[in-house]
């Protein structure tokens, strides 16, 4: 017999949906991944083992397969040597799917800096409170990097200046701000990208660009002094000006971007197609 349905407020409420058997399969699957018993690399059960030892059928447990493959923790492979085997999540693909995400929704670079300058701050504060040695010659490094590109490569400029702030976040110590610093990456890279090849002819740019650079190693310096306070000041205050010079190149509409890529960047990979099919 039925169980009766519960009421709410006096109205009749509609009865829990139970999960379906695939759901149930995937999320135990998922949980021992998620736990460490399944590790990236490891391989799954033979499907006709898994269907056996959760007592479903074949159908149900490639539904379950596939649900766990949809989410990137599986990838599944055909052919004699095939089956599931568990993947390392990639944030460089979710960080993708989330600048498609935020496009859709009509996300604008205003909105996209506001969230910088919430994230990378602290991460710098954390940053000044190490003193790492090593975590600040990798800073350094990538400034000699960018300084070079500045003159020979304006996109890898771009994609270098872009990074230096995902290091910052990479080496503070919080995986969650870091986290969140990786899946707008990809929003904040090609936006540089954008405004680089916007501003390729003007003559006030390359002034900009050493501004930039060199409040990139004056952080540096706050960072190895152990600023804590100040720096967190010091690099909200440098992403506020390079947010205003940002959107002060944009004539068309706000809307961030992730689809296209910069006409200098595409040139670039037109020519290195070409070549690859040229005979050697």
């Amino acid at each position: 017999m039925p169980l009766p349905a519960a009421r709410v407020n006096g109205a009749k409420a509609l009865p829990a949906k139970r999960p379906k058997a695939a759901e149930v399969v995937a999320a135990e699957i998922r949980r021992q991944i998620v736990t460490g018993r399944l590790k990236p690399g490891d391989k799954l059960q033979p499907e006709s083992v898994l269907k056996d030892e959760f007592a479903i059928s074949r159908p149900t447990m490639r539904e379950a397969l596939r649900l766990l493959e949809s989410e990137s923790l599986i990838s599944i492979s055909r052919g004699k040597h095939g089956g599931a085997r568990v993947s390392s999540i990639d944030l460089g693909s979710m960080s993708r799917q989330i600048g498609v995400f935020l496009q859709v929704e009509g996300t604008t670079l205003p909105d996209v800096w506001f969230a910088r300058t919430i994230i990378e701050p602290p991460a710098a504060r954390l940053l000044a409170a190490q003193r790492d040695p090593l975590v600040l010659a990798e800073l350094e490094a990538n400034i000699a990097e960018a300084r070079q590109a500045a003159s020979t490569d304006l996109i890898r400029y771009a994609d270098l200046s872009a990074e230096f702030s995902l290091l910052i976040t990479r080496h503070c110590g919080n995986k969650t701000l870091h986290l969140l610093a990786s899946l707008i990456f990809d929003i904040i890279r090609r936006q540089h990208e954008h405004v680089t090849e916007r501003t390729r002819e003007k003559a006030s740019v390359g002034r900009l660009r050493e501004e930039s650079l060199l409040t990139r190693e004056e952080a540096i310096r706050m960072m190895r002094a152990g600023k804590v306070a100040e720096i967190e000041r010091f690099w909200r205050a440098h992403l506020e000006h390079m947010r205003d010079l940002v959107l002060a190149a944009y004539d068309g509409p706000m809307t961030i971007d992730v689809l296209n890529k910069p006409a200098g960047k595409q040139r670039a990979i037109s020519k290195v197609r070409r070549e690859a099919s040229l005979p050697s």
